[in-house]
């Protein structure tokens, strides 16, 4: 492509030098549009037909507000010719402009550069650029730093080596010079007449000053020296080795007492040594001073290299970041303000904005960013228009596909079924409850809609407000009816059209059955009164007619019933009769067996209770004896222990006796040597008064303590004696306790034989009570049934009585009457009356049981009944 460039140009008179294609073949390299190929030679042969620079500006006019690559180079090429200084090599005649078309060419130039820049800035990525351009602002500031940092470390080094060397040096130096005053001192006043104190105090001063110039020179002989220094330290020590020989001299002299001696020594010699060696030393302190100040100099060349080094690179650094500052802030602003338009655009409604571009970077991907979204936002927009157009067909169920839109506008057409749902679901809520409306099922509402919304919920609540009033007077109507009062009415007032409609007639409804529920309820009345030959008469309908047929069939069917029991409350009046009078008879005879049977069970309980006493008497007998063979039992084993006991105390007694023997005999023994201790101590004399004194205390205590022994003694022997008659005794009582125990346990065995004879006695006749007393049971139980049959044959009786009186209230047919009074009449069976038998004197029972009352009503006895 650059070939055929090449070749359309030169055909029309331009060339290139060797530089100037090289950077068009690279311009035409990074350009992917072929359309500014084009027009790049369609601008060239324009200018080639027309040489007037006013003619090209006016033919293109229109490149001021569109650049590309083409109108680059013209301007380019213009402004070379224009300059005199050919930008790419294209060289034409000279013509001749003025300073406007000058001014313009050198603008359009300017802008062609800045678009160049910022059409290559515009392929890469902004984090790239930033990068790029903060990569060579770092490096460009790391070598400034660098080379600030090296000569600052350089300086710092030297400034090391004066402070931390020569300084040092030059310090331990003087503080050698210092401790060779002190000794050249301390010399002097040495060899001067002065007391041996002070003499003494001198050479510890010397000698101090001598440790003092040792440990400077090995501080200063350990740090590094050059050659020069080195042979000055050597000359140092020469001549301290020199002058500590004399002045070791001049010391020894004068501590000899050769004080004259000393002093010639000291200022003939050692003086003029001491001297020396001191200037040797200044010269050593002149060199470090020489090599400090030749560092300082160095030191302050280094800082201000490096300070030149530094403002130059600032300067650079500042202008450089400046260029690529605007540069990117150029790439960054032009696509974000037609981003900043499209945006606006949007923001306006206007969703067919131009925001194409071929750049990739993040601007150039917003604007493609942008592009989309109004493509997204017009796919919306039209997928909303075919859901209105669907549900304006009939298809209320079609939604938008919320999946075919990403992120937020999926969220939107989400929003948008939502609400299309939420209509939909106001519509479809309204037919459900209408639809439970319409199946009587009024326990749902209406949910309370905001809004506008609310009039759909105030009117389906009147809509459940007018059915529940309907439903309200039916149910108060139905309860009414079924509670028995049909005097009820609906209040038809409170409703309209159908509704009241309704309700009159169940009104009427409630009136005709009112009427004839009063009809059937005359009919109830008279026979609740007795009067069996009232009938209901009367028009009625359906089912009140089948009502009037049956209670007419009712009321016939009662007055045969009450007549046939009336006849039958005749015959049973009769029978029960004889049945109580057989009942009463057998009653008297049950009562006197009963009466003897109560005689004998009382006499049984008499015998009873009498053996049972002797039972308990015997066992109370039989275990005081128990208690009493115990108690002797215990007895003879405290005597035996009492034995025991006493012969413990006589043999303890013994043994007492034997220690105050020995006691008894320790004192003898003690008395003894006290004897004999006075005696030794007569021999000692003066010396021994003492210890015979104590001699003698020893044998009055020994006397005391045998006299008290011999009385211990004494009353031990006699209660010896004592216990041993106690002990005789004893044992003479434990042989009378056992015979007496042995006594005891023949008693209690003959008591506890008693004690079960009567036993045996007391369950014998408990026997026979029991069984007197069963059949005495089994008596009362006779007699109290043959009571209760007595006084249910008298309750039939009487409720025959009232049976009769009760149905004679009942007013029957002549008919009727006749059959009732013509039943036959009942056999009347005359009971057999026992012969009376005497009774024999009862005695009064000790213990009688409670008779049964007598059964008024038969109903409350049906237990009985079913045992007799």
């Amino acid at each position: 492509m650059a070939a055929v460039i090449e070749a359309a140009l030169s055909k029309r008179g331009f060339y290139f030098g060797a530089t100037s294609k090289s950077r068009l073949f690279s311009t035409i390299k990074y350009s992917i549009n072929i359309k500014f190929i084009i027009e790049l030679v369609l601008n060239c042969r324009a200018r080639i037909n027309d040489d007037s620079p006013q003619s090209k500006l006016r033919q293109n006019k229109n490149l001021f507000h569109k650049p590309n690559l083409s109108y680059i180079f013209f301007d380019i090429e213009v402004f070379s010719r224009c300059s005199q200084a050919p930008l790419l090599g294209i060289a034409r005649r000279q013509t001749a402009l003025d300073w406007r078309f000058r001014i313009a060419c050198f603008y359009r130039a300017t802008l062609a550069r800045n678009l160049v820049m910022t059409s290559l800035l515009q392929r890469y990525n902004v984090g790239p650029r930033l990068a790029a351009a903060f990569a060579v602002l770092i490096v460009l500031s790391g070598l400034i730093a660098l080379i600030g940092y090296r000569g600052l470390s350089s300086a710092r080094a030297l400034v090391d080596d004066i402070v931390h060397k020569n300084m040092v040096k030059i310090r331990l130096s003087n503080d050698m010079m210092n401790a060779n005053n002190v000794i050249a001192t301390q010399i002097r006043n040495i060899v001067l007449p002065t007391t041996d104190e002070q003499n003494r105090q001198f050479v510890a001063t010397f000698q101090q000053a001598r440790a003092d110039y040792v440990k400077a020179r090995e501080a200063l002989y350990a740090m590094p020296a050059t050659e020069k220094g080195q042979a000055i330290r050597n000359e140092i020590d020469r001549r301290r080795a020199q002058v500590k020989a004399l002045n070791d001299k001049v010391v020894a002299l004068s501590q000899d007492g050769h004080k004259d001696e000393a002093l010639t020594l000291l200022l003939n010699e050692a003086s003029p040594a001491l001297q020396g060696w001191q200037d040797t030393i200044s010269e050593n302190i002149n060199l470090q001073d020489k090599q400090a100040a030749d560092a300082s100099a160095l030191a302050f060349k280094s800082m201000d290299d490096s300070r030149k080094l530094l403002i130059g690179g600032s300067l650079l650094v500042v202008l450089l970041s400046g260029a690529l500052g605007l540069l990117i802030t150029r790439s960054l602003t032009q696509p974000l303000s037609r981003a900043t338009r499209a945006a606006e655009s949007i923001a306006g409604g206007q969703l067919d904005n131009d925001v194409d571009t071929q750049f990739n970077d993040e601007a150039g991907r917003l604007l493609k960013a942008m592009s989309k979204m109004q493509q997204q936002l017009r796919n919306l927009l039209s997928a909303q228009t075919d859901m209105a157009r669907r549900h304006d067909e009939g298809q209320i169920s079609y939604r938008i596909d919320a999946e075919a839109f990403p992120g937020e506008y999926g969220r939107m057409a989400s929003d948008t079924n939502n609400l299309v749902a939420s209509h939909i679901a106001v519509k479809l809520k309204l037919a459900q409850i209408m639809g439970r409306y319409a199946i009587g099922d009024l326990s749902e509402d209406m949910d309370k809609l905001p809004g506008e919304k609310a009039v759909l919920t105030d009117t389906m609540a009147q809509v459940k407000f007018n059915l529940s009033a309907m439903n309200t007077e039916i149910k108060h109507l139905a309860t009414s009816a079924a509670n028995g009062d049909f005097s009820a009415r609906g209040d038809a007032e409170r409703f309209q059209y159908d509704f009241r409609v309704m309700v009159d007639s169940l009104n009427t409804l409630m009136s005709t059955a009112d009427g004839n529920l009063q009809s059937l309820s005359g009919l109830l009345q008279s026979i609740a009164a007795g009067d069996l030959t009232a009938r209901m008469s009367g028009e009625f309908h359906g089912v009140f007619a089948q009502m009037r047929d049956d209670a007419n069939a009712t009321a016939t069917q009662l007055a045969e019933i009450v007549s046939g029991i009336k006849a039958s409350a005749t015959s049973i009046r009769g029978a029960a009769s004889e049945i109580a009078a057989g009942n009463q008879d057998l009653s008297q005879r049950t009562e006197q067996q009963a009466a003897n049977l109560e005689e004998t069970a009382a006499s049984m309980e008499e015998l009873t209770s009498t053996v049972k006493q002797n039972a308990e008497s015997a066992r109370q007998a039989n275990q005081l004896a128990i208690g009493a063979a115990s108690v002797a039992s215990q007895g003879g084993e405290i005597v035996s222990k009492v034995v025991g006991t006493m012969s413990g105390i006589e043999a303890s007694s013994k043994k007492i006796a034997d220690i105050i023997s020995v006691i008894d005999g320790i004192a003898f023994q003690t008395n003894i040597l006290a004897l004999n201790a006075a005696v030794e101590a007569a021999r000692a004399g003066e010396q021994g008064r003492g210890f015979a004194v104590v001699a003698s205390e020893v044998r009055t205590l020994a006397q005391r303590s045998s006299g008290a022994a011999k009385e211990i003694k004494d009353l031990i022997d006699d209660s010896v004696q004592r216990v041993a008659e106690g002990s005789v005794l004893v044992n003479s009582a434990g042989t009378t306790m056992g015979e007496i125990v042995a006594s005891v346990q023949r008693v209690t065995d003959i008591m506890g034989e008693i004690s079960a004879a009567s036993q045996e006695q007391s369950a014998g006749i408990e026997q026979v009570n029991q069984t007197v007393t069963s059949m005495d049971e089994t008596t009362q139980q006779n007699a109290a049934l043959v009571e209760e049959a007595t006084a249910a044959a008298r309750a039939m009786e009487e409720q025959a009585q009232q049976l009769t009186e009760a149905v004679a209230l009942f007013r029957l047919s002549a008919d009727m009457e006749t059959v009732t009074r013509t039943a036959p009449a009942v056999r009347q069976i005359a009971a057999k009356r026992p012969v009376a038998v005497s009774k024999p004197a009862i005695k009064p029972p000790v213990a009688r049981p409670t008779a049964r009352a007598a059964v008024a009503s038969v109903a409350n006895d049906a237990s009985n009944w079913a045992e007799f």
